[in-house]
């Protein structure tokens, strides 16, 4: 892709931060804004951006009717990942019923404005239909019929895939974190992350295949175990391309540091690393509910820190992208989850840029 002159990728616009995350006690404190003309112009790899779609009892700030959004995600972004509507709740909500057609519509609206899809996510104990979670039957089988048939569905019109998502638990022994004791593992054991990817390769050969998981990025146990499937998925042969970490990061852990020697150690395995779900807390803990100045420039440094640790560390045969889990701040996920206000995206809550956009640019390559 080709880079713009640095005369094109900013000019400074003073904005209030009352503007950014909408929700904030602020004092409407001006903040500098550069405006970065495209991100994906700037970016030798995937530029990606999460966003919501379809299901509108479910949700209801699908990209389908923002136009607004649209012409963001357009302007910025060359791959973008579903949300919500590619999860088995959604697409098989009942046995043997698959309902694909707004996952239809947000793939085929990608593919006619030259954007890729990394599809999300074939296997996950979480957002699965109940008749799935309970289920009586023989799971091997009903895992084949899910993920075969929904792999070869998008097949020719997805480049990757998380096949199977957060199978390790946030607890660790020894230096390793067991396996998670889902619905897959109670019937399958670990056998099912295996299993899963020789039947998403087997439904389409051609897409890239990843293991994505959160809290890797610290270089801990959870990070150990994952390493440690790789090692067992790679000597048995299995089809994976590489690990996504999703990245859902605080302004303030884990370090850099430690982020690069993450990404060091699943390339020192040959498999690619790909930023499958970045955003930033600014105030984990509830104890930072104004945004300020001073926050926009500590989030526009982080996001450039984990950009660099990315590039410095993972060589451009091994760089599977780099997506944020959002555009805007209002639909970001943090908020709901922590119940604090939150400012973790690029764009704040009227699509406009904040410094953190800056952040990013000036790493990319």
């Amino acid at each position: 892709m080709r880079v713009l002159p640095l005369a094109l990728l900013s000019t400074a616009i003073s904005i209030g931060l009352s503007a950014c995350g909408g929700s904030s006690s602020d004092s409407g404190e001006p903040i500098e804004v550069p405006q970065v003309e495209s991100l994906k112009a700037l970016s030798t790899t995937y530029m990606g951006a999460a966003v919501p779609a379809g299901y509108e009892d479910q949700f209801s700030n699908g990209i389908e009717t923002r136009p607004e959004l649209q012409d963001v995600v357009i302007q910025h972004f060359d791959q973008i990942t579903a949300e919500n509507i590619m999860k088995s709740a959604y697409i098989q909500p009942r046995q043997g019923d698959f309902t694909f057609q707004d996952a239809d519509n947000l793939v085929d609206w990608a593919v006619d404005n030259n954007i890729t899809v990394h599809a999300h996510a074939l296997v996950w104990h979480s957002q699965m239909p109940s008749w799935m979670e309970n289920y009586q039957g023989d799971w091997l089988t009903m895992m084949d019929t899910h993920v075969s048939t929904v792999a070869d569905h998008f097949k020719g019109r997805v480049v990757s895939w998380d096949v199977v998502n957060e199978a390790f638990d946030d607890s660790s022994s020894g230096g390793f974190a067991p396996y998670r004791n889902s619905p897959w593992y109670q019937n399958l054991g670990k056998d099912f992350i295996p299993e899963a990817f020789k039947m998403a390769h087997a439904a389409d050969s051609d897409a890239e295949l990843y293991y994505n998981d959160y809290n890797i990025e610290d270089d801990g146990a959870k990070l150990a175990s994952v390493l440690r499937m790789a090692d067992e998925l790679l000597a048995d042969d299995i089809p994976i391309d590489g690990i996504g970490f999703q990245m859902h990061v605080n302004y303030d852990w884990p370090s850099a540091q430690a982020i690069g020697t993450s990404f060091a150690k699943v390339v020192a395995k040959g498999l690619k690393v790909k930023v499958t779900e970045l955003d930033i807390k600014l105030n984990p803990n509830g104890d930072r509910n104004t945004f300020t100045a001073a926050m926009a420039e500590e989030q526009k440094l982080r996001y450039q820190e984990i950009i660099k640790a990315y590039y410095d560390n993972v060589p451009a045969n091994l760089r599977g992208g780099i997506t944020v889990w959002g555009v805007s701040d209002a639909d970001s996920w943090i908020p709901h989850f922590t119940g604090h206000n939150d400012w973790p995206l690029l764009f704040n809550s009227s699509l406009e840029q904040k410094p953190a956009i800056e952040g990013v640019a000036n790493e990319l390559k």
